[in-house]
């Protein structure tokens, strides 16, 4: 194996040292990033991974070396990666997101500098980066700031997973004109195996990567085959529109439905109303919307808030611009602070636990 090392929080330590088990991290970040270096460069044969826990408990599943192999290489060829390339490592290295960036820069022979993960992770970065993962909140940050704004065009590529870009945000990644993409994915496809472009182009669909198989089962929700699954069928409770043989829009998960009085709302769709609704009103806050039970309707609309006060702009007669009668919140909630997981999205079940 070539002579080669790892920038880990500014300290350059070799493979060698990694494989060996001479290299200790400090802090819990280092440590999960050093573990999966020594794993796949000592040629580990299986890996337990956990999903996410954002819409219930975290499972524990176990993928084959191959498996992570081949979903590596689809992001290698779509994006090609190459050893003349940086990839930037800012994205939890505990969790599957994280894991497989260090994963694809391994395969690729890329160089890799890994960091703590950050709201902004670029703003101590002085070096050329062709590769980097990041989650909405840090692509938010990193825009904000001009140097790190300005570094992204330099990027060969940037991802963005692990929850919905909103609205304004969307708008902010095309005005950067940098090469942005979405990503879609779970644990159990080793993360995404669908892109949709942001910036320079704003796509409003997602186009599986080459090799991947999708679908519609009779409920409406994607189905996945690909060397990832071991070319066994994975069906989700992801509700789309299939568009082609390889292009769908995603609408929400078919477990995010309320059915109030008999007419079925997405939650999703609610979402994107609530938001346009906040953007009018001047509201930043986080929200979501889940179902409560009610005696007539049987499950109402309920729209959650993250405040340590009431906002009395919601009384404002802008509210109600975006909704039919049925959408409308019938309740709404206040919470200090939304509870979230390992990887940053909002646990709304622990969340509605502590309200």
């Amino acid at each position: 194996m070539p002579d080669k090392s790892l920038i880990l929080n500014d300290k350059i330590i070799s493979y060698e040292e990694i494989k060996e088990g001479i290299a200790l991290g400090k802090t819990d970040f280092e440590q999960s990033t050093l573990t999966i270096c020594r794993q796949w460069l000592n040629g580990q044969a299986t890996f337990s991974l956990k999903t996410s826990g954002s819409t219930g408990s975290p499972k524990e599943i176990n993928v084959s070396r191959e498996q992570m192999k081949l979903s590596a290489a689809q992001t290698i060829d779509y994006f090609n990666l190459s050893s003349a390339h940086t990839v930037l490592v800012c994205l939890n290295t505990a969790s599957i997101a994280g894991i497989m960036m260090v994963v694809r820069a391994l395969e690729s022979g890329a160089k890799i500098i890994a960091v703590e993960p950050s709201g902004n992770p670029l703003q101590d970065i002085n070096q050329q980066i062709d590769f980097v993962a990041v989650v909405p909140l840090q692509i938010q940050q990193i825009l904000n700031n001009a140097k790190t704004r300005n570094q992204l065009k330099n990027c060969r590529a940037v991802i963005v997973g692990g929850a919905q870009v909103s609205i304004a945000l969307a708008n902010s990644i095309k005005e950067s004109a940098a090469n942005i993409y979405a990503t879609f994915g779970m644990t159990e496809t080793l993360t995404h195996f669908a892109i949709k472009q942001l910036s320079p182009v704003q796509q409003n669909h997602f186009t599986a990567l080459d090799g991947v198989i999708i679908g519609q089962d009779n409920r409406g929700c994607l189905t996945v085959v690909s060397a990832v699954t071991k070319q066994k069928l994975l069906i989700t409770n992801d509700v789309i529109e299939l568009l082609s043989a390889n292009s769908f829009k995603w609408l929400g998960r078919i477990d995010n439905v309320i059915n109030s009085g008999g007419v079925k709302l997405q939650i999703e769709a609610l979402e994107v109303k609530v938001e346009a609704t906040f953007n009018d009103l001047g509201i930043t806050n986080r929200f979501f919307i889940t179902p409560t039970p009610d005696e007539q309707l049987g499950e109402k609309v309920t729209l959650v808030i993250e405040s340590d006060i009431n906002l009395a702009s919601l009384k404002s007669p802008d509210w109600g611009k975006y909704f039919t009668k049925y959408e409308m919140p019938k309740k709404i909630l206040f919470c200090d602070k939304f509870q979230q997981t390992l990887t940053g999205k909002i646990n709304r079940v622990q969340t509605l636990k502590n309200i």
